[in-house]
C-alpha cells in the first residue's frame, strides 16, 4: 500500500508540473497577443498621425507652389517644364512641389519664310514629334499650325517644318505666318471621342490621343476642321491607357465658348489667351514627407491645376 501510495503521489506531482508548464505557455502566448496587438496599434496610430501631417505638409507645400505662381506671370517663358522642382523642410517632414505647363513661349521672332527651326523656351514634355499650334488661333486668326519631326532643348525642327498644316478632310491652317518673340506655342493632339451639337452631351468615355504636354486636369480647346468653330472643354482629371487619354468630369462649352460639332481626328489644344479669364494654367503637385520610426516614411501627394 504504501508503495502506491509513493506512486500515486509521483503521479499527481507529474501531472501538475505538466499544467503547470501549460498555464505558463498559455499565459506567455497571451502575453505576447496582447503586448503584439498594443505595438500594432501604436504603430496603426503613429503612421496614421504621420500620415495627417503629411497630407497637412503636402497642402503647406501647394500654398507655396500658388505664391510662387503668383509672384511669376511668365509661366510659359520658363525654360524648363515642369517648373524648377522645389524642396523646403516644414515641420518635422518637408515637402517637393513643382509645376507642369501645357505650353510654351516663342524664344525669338519666326519668319514666314523659316522652314527648318521654330527656337522657344523649352520642349520639355513634348513628344520628339508632332504638331503645335504657334499663337491662340489657327483657324479664324493669325494662328498657325507646325509639323516637326525632331526637337532639341529648346527647339523644334524639320527637314523642312511643314508651315500652314491642312488637317485632312478641313480647312484649318491659313499657311505660314511671321510671329513676334514670346508667341504662345501650343501642343497639338486629335480628338478621339466625336462631339455632337449639344452642350449637356458628354461622351462616356471621352477620349483624347495621349500627350504628355497636356496636364491630368484642366481646359481643352477642340477644333471643327470643316466650321472653324472652336470649344473649350474643362475637365476635373483623366487616366491614360494604350495611347488614349480618357478625361473625367468634363464640362462643355465654357468660358464662353459656343458649342461645336467635333469630329473624331479634329486638333485639340490646351487653353488659349483669348481675352476672357482664366487664361494660363497650370498644374502644381505637392508631395509631403515625414519618417516614422521603424515603418519608413509617410508619403501624401496633392494635386491643383492653377488658373489666372
Amino acid at each position: 500500500m504504501e508503495i502506491m501510495d509513493v506512486f500515486t503521489k509521483r503521479n499527481q506531482r507529474g501531472a501538475s508540473l505538466i499544467i503547470i508548464i501549460a498555464i505558463i505557455l498559455i499565459m506567455g502566448i497571451i502575453a505576447a497577443v496582447f503586448v503584439s496587438l498594443i505595438n500594432t496599434e501604436s504603430f496603426t496610430a503613429l503612421n496614421q498621425s504621420a500620415g495627417e501631417e503629411a497630407f497637412a505638409i503636402a497642402e503647406g507645400g501647394l500654398e507655396f507652389e500658388q505664391r510662387s505662381l503668383a509672384q511669376n506671370l511668365d509661366w510659359y517663358r520658363s525654360t524648363s517644364d515642369p517648373i524648377a522642382t522645389t524642396t523646403r523642410t516644414l515641420g518635422s517632414g518637408s515637402f517637393e512641389v513643382k509645376s507642369n505647363l501645357p505650353a510654351t513661349m516663342l524664344r525669338r521672332r519666326l519668319r514666314n519664310t523659316e522652314l527648318a527651326t521654330i527656337n522657344v523656351y523649352t520642349t520639355d514634355r513634348f513628344p520628339d514629334a508632332g504638331t503645335l499650334q504657334i499663337d491662340d488661333d489657327a483657324g479664324l486668326g493669325n494662328g498657325e499650325f507646325v509639323q516637326y519631326t525632331n526637337k532639341t532643348t529648346n527647339t523644334f525642327t524639320g527637314l523642312p517644318l511643314t508651315r500652314g498644316v491642312l488637317f485632312v478632310g478641313g480647312t484649318l491652317g491659313q499657311g505660314a505666318n511671321t510671329f513676334s518673340r514670346g508667341t504662345r506655342v501650343y501642343p497639338v493632339t486629335t480628338l478621339v471621342t466625336a462631339l455632337v451639337n449639344n452642350c449637356a452631351t458628354i461622351p462616356n468615355p471621352f477620349q483624347i490621343s495621349a500627350h504628355l504636354k497636356f496636364l491630368s486636369a484642366g481646359t481643352i480647346n477642340v477644333y471643327d476642321r470643316t466650321t472653324l468653330a472652336s470649344e473649350e472643354i474643362t475637365y476635373t482629371g483623366s487616366s491614360t491607357a494604350g495611347g488614349v487619354m480618357t478625361l473625367t468630369g468634363v464640362q462643355r462649352c465654357q468660358n464662353g465658348t459656343s458649342v461645336a460639332t467635333v469630329n473624331a481626328g479634329d486638333p485639340v489644344t490646351p487653353i488659349f489667351v483669348d481675352g476672357t479669364s482664366p487664361d494660363y494654367e497650370a498644374e502644381a503637385t505637392s508631395t509631403g514627407t515625414v519618417a516614422v520610426t521603424i515603418t519608413g516614411n509617410a508619403v501624401r501627394v496633392i494635386r491643383k491645376t492653377v488658373q489666372r
